[in-house]
């Protein structure tokens, strides 16, 4: 069974636009060791512009590893026994990483660069069982107003762009890997267009999973503290949508997805991966059900240590008390 943790290299994954990399050595040693003390057997590291791509070398910010470094850390990692995934996000709303094909998103520039990054990092990470495309949040009109994007994709481009890389990584011998949004908002749709034997899904769920938790939550002002009111919603507005993301994620195991649902710290919520490893374990077919993460969603830097061995121990804590 998988027991999996994000990682962050590159950070230009979002709106921001950092020159070099906010990442320490000396945290990511501590992440590895903490990975193989707690029993993890995979970290998925989002690469964004944190590799110096031969490909397209334009990407690489200061800071970005070589590629022989990318070698050393996927074989240190394998004799600890631990998989190392990379993870490319090429959603619209996470890929300013691209640097100006962003700009040119579905264009045949666009496709090619984007095979070619899969193709190389795939032989990088010396074939890796997945390669991760990220694809969460993708198609909220809302959401890219919030971040002033220059474009975003609709209707039949998202279909035929979401099948366009998970053609790319099939092709490579890899499986794709996804975040759950869009089988989860489009369930139906989602399940002509892209087949069971063809992706991995990970629905987040970053608070309680209970219904009786979700008043309880130590993380209300949090929530409200880190939105900001930008997207309009407070904390029990949104609760329904992680009750849907749950919903449809044991849905979709139990319709053939490979599933890897992920919890996180990042809601400071005390009740999260108790919930959502219960909660999953309970109620999926275990055959599609092969594996948890935790996403702790910060750098890769001492400051945020904290927070990336609370990520470990609370999902550590979860499978001693609910997987046999």
């Amino acid at each position: 069974m998988i027991w999996s943790i994000y990682a962050m290299l590159g950070q230009n994954m979002w709106w921001q636009d950092h020159p070099e990399l906010d990442f320490e050595d000396e945290a990511w040693e501590e992440l590895i060791r903490s990975a193989h003390e707690h029993g993890f057997n995979q970290i998925v590291l989002d690469l964004g512009e944190g590799v110096q791509y031969e490909s397209h070398p334009e990407l690489a910010r200061k800071g970005a590893w070589s590629r022989a470094r990318v070698h050393e850390e996927v074989a240190r990692c394998r004799d600890l026994g631990i998989e190392l995934i990379p993870k490319l996000n090429f959603s619209a709303t996470h890929h300013m990483w691209l640097g100006e094909y962003r700009r040119m998103m579905s264009t045949s520039v666009y496709y090619k660069v984007c095979r070619e990054l899969i193709e190389e990092v795939y032989e990088l990470f010396e074939h890796p069982t997945y390669v991760h495309l990220g694809m969460d949040e993708e198609g909220d009109p809302q959401f890219f107003k919030e971040l002033d994007m220059v474009h975003y994709r609709q209707g039949e481009l998202i279909w035929h762009d979401l099948k366009f890389l998970c053609d790319c990584v099939l092709k490579c011998g890899a499986k794709p890997w996804i975040w759950a949004d869009m089988c989860i908002y489009h369930p139906d749709e989602f399940r002509k267009r892209i087949p069971y034997t063809d992706v991995v899904l990970s629905p987040w769920i970053y608070f309680a999973v209970r219904r009786e938790h979700w008043t309880l939550i130590s993380s209300k002002q949090r929530y409200i503290d880190s939105n900001e009111g930008k997207m309009g919603l407070t904390y029990m507005e949104e609760a329904p949508i992680w009750q849907a993301m749950t919903h449809e994620g044991v849905k979709a195991a139990n319709d053939g997805y490979d599933t890897v649902p992920c919890a996180s710290v990042w809601g400071e919520c005390e009740y999260c991966s108790d919930d959502v490893v219960e909660h999953f374990i309970n109620n999926c077919n275990n055959e599609h059900l092969i594996g948890f993460m935790t996403a702790p969603w910060i750098r890769t830097n001492l400051k945020q240590l904290g927070q990336i061995k609370a990520s470990f121990e609370t999902l550590a804590a979860a499978r001693e008390k609910f997987v046999k």
